[in-house]
């Protein structure tokens, strides 16, 4: 099984790694493609799945990629974990705990300018009501807003994802400035 891996991923690297990134990209969770290839390489050695195929061997690698990116407690998820705790000490010993008041402050404060520059900039009238249901009156949950506009849960994970998306696009801005 793993000399079928072996061989597979010889031939076809470049494709597991577009599939890697493709995932990545989709989960907007800053991993290394290297780092997440290398880790579901040597959980798949660790399952030792019964596939008999090439086809079957890359079908369940390409699981084990997506569920090392999408699964919380996964090595790729811990070495990242790991690298901002890390990052973070660093920060910590040179900050104060005034400063780090302040920063967070700082940030409340663009974020809450974000949500509102959000309203006042958006033309689309679905969508300002959309974003009016959402926030002023507390219907903050997938469900809650599927079953307040009578639309099907994934059209409301949509909506609230786009919505979220162009908030956080004018916070990053406002960040920069």
């Amino acid at each position: 099984m793993k000399l079928i891996l072996d061989n597979w991923l010889q031939c076809n690297y470049a494709e597991a790694k577009k599939y890697a990134s493709y995932f990545i990209s989709r989960t907007k969770i800053p991993l290394n493609v290297n780092v997440v290839l290398s880790n579901a390489y040597l959980r798949y050695c660790k399952i030792e799945p019964p596939t008999q195929t090439e086809h079957e061997c890359k079908a369940f690698f390409f699981h084990v990629i997506k569920t090392e990116i999408a699964w919380r407690d996964t090595d790729s998820r811990m070495e990242l974990i790991t690298a901002v705790e890390d990052e973070k000490h660093l920060t910590d010993e040179k900050n104060t705990e005034l400063e780090d008041k302040i920063n967070v402050e700082l940030r409340l404060i663009n974020q809450n300018k974000a949500v509102e520059l959000y309203r006042v900039q958006c033309d689309d009238r679905v969508k300002l009501i959309f974003f009016e249901t959402y926030y002023d009156k507390g219907y903050n949950t997938t469900r809650a807003i599927a079953n307040h506009f009578d639309i099907s849960v994934f059209a409301a994970h949509a909506m609230i994802r786009e919505m979220k998306d162009d908030i956080q696009d004018i916070y990053n801005e406002l960040k920069h400035e």
